[in-house]
């Protein structure tokens, strides 16, 4: 039980932090930190997601690679966002 557990909240974790890295480095050329990349990396799941709806491209079913680009495509978006309110 405490396997899954630690399966359940160790890979959305690790995740988000690689999405927001990369997302980061893709809109700046420098990370920010873990805490800012897991924050960036899990709102841009968010985005990500719903500009797949958006699109009407069902994620369900195509595979890791597919989640996580749009995962990292929500993130740009939140991050060019961000700049575009605040800087």
């Amino acid at each position: 039980m405490f396997e899954r557990i630690a399966d359940f909240t160790t890979w959305p974790i690790l995740t988000g932090i690689c999405i927001g890295y990369i997302a980061n480095r893709i809109m700046s050329g420098e990370g920010k930190g873990c805490c800012m990349n897991l924050f960036i990396g899990i709102i841009g799941s968010y985005v990500g997601t719903f500009i797949s709806h958006l699109l009407n491209i069902e994620l369900l079913g195509k595979g890791y690679l597919t989640n996580f680009v749009f995962c990292v495509v929500g993130a740009v978006a939140v991050l060019w966002l961000w700049k575009k309110l605040f800087d």
